[in-house]
């Protein structure tokens, strides 16, 4: 991106996105907020504010001339009892924090699980992460740090206003005729707010995902030499944020000078007004001393209001983030159990395409027979993977329908159905965590037995049994401390577990030799007895243990024996390195 494209893309601008509040204010209903904590925290939080206030008022007696025995020593018990109660109300608020904290982040985890695939077809997983971690906060800073001591300054300021305005009238109006200034200028400093962190979001979670990218994707950099191609993208991205926060600065400085200048002038007044109604005998020393007290509470009051609005506007740009999760359609996960669930998967006239406009499919027919092992060929980009994505229902298709024993698999619930299916992608997904946890993924409770078993038929239980802790021996992150062939053995191992009928394999020997590739096959063949599988794969020897072949071209579906699609079809005749015969 080029500079002057980035300085504009940074720009602060007042527009603020259409529906924000709306999407704001729906987020609190779906959090499990701590009401009991809540509550005792306001009764501890108004407490203190009455507390503070008599403590004010004792004050203004003894500032006044009251040097009375009684006086000073209750005004000594308030002080104290003021102490304990605000740091109580301290301790109360951290905890309340903290509950509302882990269970937003709860939330928003379980609400991304339950996404359909087009979101995170969309959405980069890295930035879901940092939204997950960074932006889930919201609720608790918009509660904690926001709407309750909104609510605690409103409470102080009206009860402030009640006392001062006994003292005197003219007084106690300056106060008000200042508020819609202040009110004009948090509103103006909210909205400028609210993009500068909106901005900023969006910059720290393009940062996060460009970092963890970088240290994911380390090797390829060196090996073509691009550290400092990458540095420098990283720096761009750094700098711009820097110059965003430079910008926060600079707004920050002249919202505090604005309202200094605000404060100066209204005391001014007040002071001009307050000496001539003394010197007129119209107030006395101690409405004077009192009312002057009590101002500042309640200008302290106000100034907190106005500053916490715009803590509102700032917290807001991370919230509409987390709404866009929060208020995303999820799966629908509606349907009948099918604990059972059998026979052939066939597509009739199935129509497919991604949200970027792609049409994969179009009218697409074809059948994976039960009880056979079925080859998906097809060229890359030909539609394979997402064909495997339809009969899973990771995503939905747009026309026609995908049977399963004859029974449309829109009528099951999603977890039962997809109960029924294992699958080993190509990039074997493992986790961290021990050799037993990942094997045992998705199974229950498995026992040594079975498991040693599922090892065995792997053809890895050699290499588990040689680590020091076996199968509790720790895998780490993406199994980056194992082999590529051996991630995909213990993904076997895993499928070999399930009491799934239906296997779908994409490329389940990209990390094999040959030798093992003809194991495997001999393993899959043995897997097949009485169960569906499916079966993508680029190689010649796929094409013998396969007894059912289905070949993605053009669009359309072509299926039958080796023998029936070789006339038929270009690629197969190229993969096998065969000529059709007359």
């Amino acid at each position: 991106m080029s500079q002057p494209a980035a300085a504009d893309a940074d720009a602060i601008r007042l527009k603020q996105r259409k529906g924000t509040w709306r999407r704001f204010i729906r987020l609190f209903p779906k959090c499990r907020l701590p009401w009991f904590w809540l509550v005792l925290y306001i009764l501890f939080d108004v407490g203190t504010i009455n507390i503070g206030l008599s403590e004010t008022d004792l004050t203004a007696q003894l500032f006044s001339g009251d040097t009375s025995a009684g006086l000073v020593f209750r005004l000594i018990a308030v002080m104290v009892v003021n102490l304990v109660a605000t740091n109580l109300s301290v301790f109360l608020g951290h905890v309340t924090s903290a509950k509302i904290n882990r269970n937003m982040r709860g939330v928003v985890l379980d609400k991304v699980l339950k996404l359909p695939m087009s979101f995170f077809k969309e959405e980069e997983p890295r930035e879901a992460v940092y939204r997950i971690v960074n932006n889930a906060i919201v609720i608790d800073s918009t509660i904690m740090l926001v709407i309750l001591p909104l609510a605690t300054a409103a409470y102080t300021a009206v009860s402030v206003f009640g006392r001062i305005f006994k003292y005197d009238w003219r007084l106690s109006v300056i106060l008000l005729v200042f508020i819609p200034l202040q009110v004009f200028l948090a509103f103006l400093f909210g909205r400028i707010n609210f993009s500068l962190s909106d901005r900023e979001a969006s910059l720290k979670a393009s940062l996060t995902q460009r970092l963890a990218e970088l240290v994911t994707n380390i090797p390829l950099a060196k090996a073509f030499v691009r550290e400092d191609r990458e540095a420098r993208r990283g720096a761009e991205l750094t700098q711009r944020l820097y110059k965003l926060s430079i910008k926060g600065s600079w707004l920050d400085q002249l919202q505090n000078l604005s309202d200094s200048a605000v404060s100066l002038i209204q005391t001014l007044i007040m002071i001009l007004v307050a000496y001539t109604l003394l010197r007129n005998g119209e107030i006395t020393k101690r409405a004077w001393v009192t009312f002057f007290l009590f101002s500042s509470v309640f200008n302290g009051a106000i100034d907190q209001f106005m500053m916490y609005y715009n803590n509102l506007k700032i917290i807001q740009g991370g919230a509409d983030r987390v709404a866009e999760i929060m208020n995303a359609p999820e799966e629908d996960r509606s349907g009948e159990p099918c604990e059972t669930l059998a026979g052939d998967l066939a597509l009739s006239d199935v129509s497919f395409s991604y949200p970027s406009g792609k049409t994969v499919f179009s009218d697409l027919s074809c059948t994976f027979p039960d009880g056979q092992i079925t080859a998906l060929l097809g060229e890359s980009g030909a539609g394979k993977t997402t064909l495997i994505n339809l009969l899973l229902r990771l995503y939905p298709a747009e026309g026609g329908q995908i049977t399963a024993g004859g029974a449309d698999v829109s009528a099951f619930s999603l977890d039962s159905y997809r109960s029924r299916f294992v699958t080993i992608s190509q990039n074997a997904m493992l986790f961290s965590g021990t050799i037993r946890e990942n094997v045992c993924y998705g199974n229950g409770e498995v026992s040594d037995e079975a498991l040693t078993g599922a090892l065995r038929k792997a053809g890895i239980l050699d290499f588990v049994q040689s680590l020091p802790d076996g199968v509790n021996a720790p895998v780490e992150e993406y199994g980056r401390n194992l082999s590529g062939g051996q991630r995909q053995r213990l993904a076997l191992a895993r499928a070999l577990l399930s009491d799934a009928h239906y296997l779908l394999l994409d490329e389940p020997s990209a990390a094999m030799d040959a030798i093992a590739v003809r194991d495997l096959l001999r393993l899959l063949q043995d897997a097949a007895r009485g169960k569906c599988l499916i079966l993508i794969a680029h190689t010649p020897a796929v094409l013998d243990a396969a007894t059912h072949l289905v070949v993605l071209e053009d669009g359309s579906a072509r299926e039958g024996s080796f023998e029936e699609l070789l006339p038929q079809s270009a690629f197969l005749r190229a993969l096998s390195g065969k000529e059709a015969t007359a």
